[in-house]
């Protein structure tokens, strides 16, 4: 709709624009932007202080001329060019990498220390105890993992408390059950599984029992 506004409005604004153009233009002196009020009171203290102000606008000062001659810079500083080189020189001290390569991002965002102070630890570390707890929490308790990872034993015990490992339900379909996918859970099968083996090792050998041959003689 607006186009079609334009297209049509086109010829109103376009009629006789070259006559009225030369019209503007041959006017001796253009009509002035409207002043702010305050601009008009500033222009009407100046006049009150000088009347003469628009003449001496317009005249040529020649004594600002001839202190203006009289202005002059001088430096005192070292050349542009000493100084480009000292900085080159130190640039050579500390080289640019040539390694230029992207750099591969963290396992969990960010950097992990060197060293972990005591009573300190980290996001690996964290998961690695609270799966291990979650598989096996009478065994692996907080009083074991504060020993273990040297740190206070109410910082374990608020971190088994408050935090758990993810862990992703997988709802059923026709042909497979719900299933639990996550840290915890598999360790807990591999756990189970290895348990069960070495179960199974043991009674296979309890029950090897030793066989004796008996012999007759007639």
């Amino acid at each position: 709709m607006g186009a079609l506004a334009t297209k049509a409005l086109r010829p109103v604004k376009t009629f006789n624009i070259e006559n009225r153009a030369h019209k503007l233009i041959s006017k001796e002196k253009p009509t002035p932007a409207p002043s702010y009020p305050s601009t008009l009171e500033e222009l009407k203290r100046v006049r009150e202080v000088d009347p003469n102000i628009d003449e001496k606008l317009d005249k040529k000062d020649p004594g600002l001329d001839l202190r203006l001659k009289n202005v002059y810079v001088t430096s005192f500083g070292r050349p542009e060019d000493d100084v480009t080189k000292e900085i080159k020189n130190k640039s050579t001290d500390r080289p640019l990498p040539q390694d230029r390569k992207l750099i591969d991002d963290f396992d969990f965002g960010l950097k992990e220390p060197d060293k972990i102070p005591h009573g300190r630890t980290t996001l690996r570390l964290v998961l690695e105890y609270l799966a291990s707890h979650q598989v096996n929490p009478e065994e692996v308790t907080a009083a074991k993992i504060a020993f273990e990872y040297k740190m206070r034993e109410n910082d374990v015990e608020t971190i088994l408390k408050y935090f758990k490992t993810y862990e992703i339900y997988v709802p059923p379909t026709k042909n497979t059950p719900a299933q639990f996918a996550g840290p915890s859970k598999v360790r807990k099968q591999l756990y189970d599984t290895t348990r069960k083996q070495l179960g199974d090792t043991d009674n296979s050998k309890e029950n090897e029992k030793p066989t004796t041959k008996t012999t007759s003689t007639t």
